[in-house]
């Protein structure tokens, strides 16, 4: 588990920090504010390779049905 956690990390780092990083030290509430953005993209948005390019969101409602109870989830 600590593995994930440090390749999360490291793309936190790579993806949104590296391109942030003075809001890191001038304006605290704005990097925040684009994380939050980045987060939900990261995770229903962006595909990821060790998911079969699908998004995080897609991948679990697509093989974990009882994930269905947890997300908003209406059909295009």
């Amino acid at each position: 588990m600590n593995a994930h956690n440090e390749r999360f990390n490291r793309t936190i780092q790579e993806q949104f920090i590296d391109y942030y990083e003075d809001l890191l030290f001038t304006d605290l509430d704005e990097l925040n504010k684009y994380l939050a953005k980045w987060l939900i993209d990261y995770n229903t948005k962006i595909p990821h390779s060790s998911l079969n390019y699908k998004s995080s969101v897609q991948y679990l409602l697509e093989n974990y049905k009882e994930c269905h109870m947890y997300w908003t989830y209406t059909h295009s």
